[in-house]
């Protein structure tokens, strides 16, 4: 059995289980439907399964039981959904990707810079153990294109609107800050160790942010009213996660959001032009009048 074929059996389980859960024949069934879209076979037998659900467990820490009262399989415990959901979606893109030639003209990827996701890894490594790193930084808004030496103390990894950033105290300054992988070449992993500080909360320090930017405004409750169109796909691609909806009718949507205002919030709520209105707090609403009025005299 390919490695592949096994990786894919254990997300399909673990898929099946998160939408219902189910007894062997109804998950017997679902694994057989998916071999008829596949080139793998994926169908299993009682005892295959029984060693798929301990090695679930092992790799990615999601426990399934059997439910003697109810007689279904179901997921007890899940260490974290959303990282085994993106494990599952870099999985599909892999299968996708990996494809034969013969289909390859019918998947058209955008063409971009390298995520610089091959130091993930290594600085994962260095959060871990505690050592500093040193790279040649470039920063985007140096129009010299010169490259500058850093050395820091990784704290932690986040991405951001389809970027990776590294969150790492400075080495001279003490300061908290973001460097973009994909500006980050040249990185050696030292052996000399830091004390991580007592003080730093990486998920605390971005509840309230939009993309990287944090500590540049206080969040806020902010009030959004939206098109029927622009509403359903914020609906389904959430701006934050304390994104609540407020009321919606056939023609608008009213959203709520504790957020931080920051230039890359307004920059987000500018890239959808009418669509948008800020309802409330009034500083926001006039930032973001402001700035429409001075897009609109660069056509004049």
């Amino acid at each position: 059995m390919s490695k592949k074929q096994f990786i894919k059996r254990h997300l399909l389980i673990i898929e099946k289980l998160r939408k219902n859960p189910c007894d062997f024949k109804e998950l017997q069934g679902f694994l057989k439907s998916q071999t008829l879209d596949d080139e793998e076979n994926y169908d299993i037998s009682k005892r295959t399964f029984e060693r798929d659900v301990k090695e679930i467990s092992g790799i990615y820490n999601i426990e399934i039981e059997y439910n003697r009262k109810e007689k279904v399989y179901e997921i007890t415990y899940d260490v974290d959904e959303n990282k085994t959901n993106r494990l599952m979606e870099s999985f599909q893109m892999y299968n996708a990707l990996s494809m034969s030639e013969s289909i390859a003209k019918h998947l058209i990827l955008e063409k971009r810079k390298s995520l610089g996701v091959e130091n993930l890894h290594g600085l994962l490594h260095a959060i871990q153990h505690r050592v500093s790193v040193s790279f040649q930084y470039e920063k985007f808004w140096d129009f010299a294109n010169e490259k500058n030496s850093r050395t820091v103390y990784p704290l932690a990894l986040k991405e951001a609107r389809f970027r990776w950033y590294l969150i790492a105290q400075d080495s001279k300054d003490g300061g908290i800050k973001s460097f973009g992988l994909d500006r980050i070449s040249r990185l050696e992993i030292s052996a000399r160790h830091f004390e991580y500080p007592s003080t730093f909360d990486a998920e605390e320090k971005f509840k309230h942010t939009f993309g990287i930017i944090s500590g540049e405004e206080a969040p806020e409750k902010i009030q959004l009213w939206l098109t029927r169109e622009q509403g359903n796909y914020i609906k389904s691609l959430p701006l934050h996660h304390s994104q609540k909806i407020i009321s919606e009718t056939n023609t608008e949507v009213v959203l709520e959001l504790y957020v931080c205002p920051s230039h890359d919030f307004m920059m987000e709520l500018l890239s959808m032009g009418a669509n948008v209105k800020v309802l409330e707090p009034e500083s926001l609403k006039e930032k973001i009048h402001v700035k429409l009025l001075d897009a609109a005299k660069l056509y004049k």
